[in-house]
């Protein structure tokens, strides 16, 4: 376990990238950690007031200094250590990308047990799109670590509903992440329905404290939100001017856009085998195997709302996924194997094991490091695959 964690952590710090510049976003991101350090981070509301008075000036969007989930850490991060605002937004990626893996072990460990903790990180250790956001300094790789939290904390709670601690953890990821992006709704939306499916179906212990929790703790982050702001109702103006305004960009309308199916083959353009076995085991999942029903439920509710977008449709947005793809994708790896009497199942996993591991890594080769691709949106990843010249 120590030599695949040892060797996820390596793939992600070292650093492979071939674009070496800095992105659009990066640079936004940049620039207000920049001024946080320059005002003071206890000065951060009045540098979010600052930027709505500066978005609602400009006819296009810019993205939100309302992120502040990520941007704080950023900003106390560079005070403490000194680090140049793009530096501390990389480590902090950097950081979230690495505890994601380790949540990873947990995870799979608690539900599946040990064989399933090796093999489920040692895909995570090599699943390209987590490598890349790791060495970016973007939002997405941090969100898609709250974002896995949360889950994970559901699952706990429908197990315990009377433990206090999983209660607590659910709850302030929950409130970590609403506080990232905007895109937490879509989360809290798939986990809502897990939650109900769950309860109806008795495959987990709902209780009124899991229920409440899952309205207040993102309530109090909006809350948050609406103060730095000035208040609900100048947070409900900004927001829906925001999304207005990024209606009309023309990059979203060029390269985020596309059919619901869109995030199917996205995801089997950069990690083709396990996209094929994920999707494999939707059509044989047993009732029995609760941990497959939950990450199927989560990904399916959480596609449902998110290839529903118009103009908001990125593979980055959906890198929370990578955990639920690989859950499903082992467990058909894990049901195939145990059909081959000719070979022992050890030797057919390792070899399977191996093979997605090096695709993996091939994609992530072609894509990030030849290719030197910045933003993985579908052009870009059939124009690297030769699919379209």
């Amino acid at each position: 376990m120590f030599v695949i964690l040892s060797a996820g952590i390596f793939l992600r710090a070292w650093p492979t990238a071939g674009f070496h510049g800095v992105g659009y976003d990066e640079g936004i991101y940049a620039g207000y950690v920049e001024t946080a350090l320059k005002e003071g981070i206890w000065n951060y509301p009045d540098i979010v007031r600052a930027y709505v008075k500066w978005q609602e000036e400009r006819s296009d969007a810019v993205v939100p200094a309302t992120r502040i989930g990520f941007l704080l850490p950023a900003s106390a991060l560079a005070a403490i250590s000194r680090l140049d605002p793009l530096t501390a937004l990389r480590c902090v990626s950097l950081v979230s990308s690495v505890l994601l893996l380790f949540a990873t072990a947990i995870i799979a460990y608690r539900l599946g047990g040990s064989e399933r903790m090796l093999l489920l990180t040692v895909l995570m250790a090599v699943a390209p799109l987590q490598i890349h956001l790791a060495q970016r300094s973007l939002v997405d790789g941090y969100f898609a670590f709250w974002a896995v939290l949360c889950a994970w904390f559901l699952w706990e709670n429908l197990q315990a509903p009377k433990h206090k601690g999983w209660l607590a953890g659910y709850g302030a990821s929950l409130f970590v992440l609403v506080l990232t992006k905007e895109n937490a709704a879509f989360v809290f939306a798939a986990l809502i329905i897990v939650s109900i499916v769950f309860a109806v179906f008795k495959l987990g212990r709902g209780s009124v404290f899991l229920f409440v929790v899952s309205l207040l703790a993102p309530a109090l982050a909006v809350l948050t939100l609406a103060a730095l702001v000035g208040g609900v109702g100048e947070w409900i103006w900004f927001y829906r001017m925001f999304v207005q305004k990024s209606a009309a960009l023309s990059y979203p309308i060029l390269f985020q856009d596309g059919a619901w199916y869109r995030y199917l083959i996205d995801f089997t353009l950069l990690s083709p085998l396990v996209a094929v076995l994920a999707l494999g085991a939707l059509f044989q999942i047993d009732r029995e195997s609760r941990p497959d029903v939950f990450w199927a439920l989560l990904l399916g509710a959480s596609y449902l709302v998110m290839s529903a977008v118009p103009f908001g449709m990125s593979l980055r947005f959906a890198a929370y996924w990578d955990l639920h793809l690989r859950w499903l994708a082992l467990s058909q790896v894990l049901q195939v194997a145990e059909k081959l009497p000719r070979i022992r199942p050890l030797f057919a996993l390792a070899g399977v094991i191996l093979i997605l591991a090096a695709v993996d890594l091939f994609q992530y080769w072609r894509y990030f490091v030849h290719a030197q691709i910045y933003d993985p949106v579908s052009f870009q990843l059939l124009h690297a695959s030769r699919l379209i010249k």
